[in-house]
């Protein structure tokens, strides 16, 4: 299974939103039918804000056990994926 690291998964979060984003703005200019435009952008802004939710997810998670302190390495998920989340030692 992929496993990847809480920075790595933030950064492919804010990729994947600004991709689903600026495919919105592209279809709306290349669709013809204001119907197929209002579906396609509203398809993609709520898969943008799918992926936005769950970037904030994992933050919750990782912030969760920074506070707790308790474990050094532990995982979270993001869509499924478990994301390696390591503590420093103190």
């Amino acid at each position: 299974m992929l496993s990847l690291s809480l920075s790595s998964a933030k950064n492919i979060a804010l990729i994947a939103v600004a991709v689903l984003v600026v495919g919105a703005l592209i279809s709306a200019k290349v669709m013809a039918s204001v119907t197929k435009k209002a579906i396609m952008i509203v398809l993609l802004v709520a898969l943008a804000i799918g992926v936005w939710s769950q970037r904030q997810v994992l933050q919750n998670c990782a912030d969760k056990i920074k506070a707790g302190g308790t474990a050094v390495d532990t995982t979270c998920t993001f869509f499924g994926t478990d994301v390696h989340v390591s503590l420093p030692n103190n």
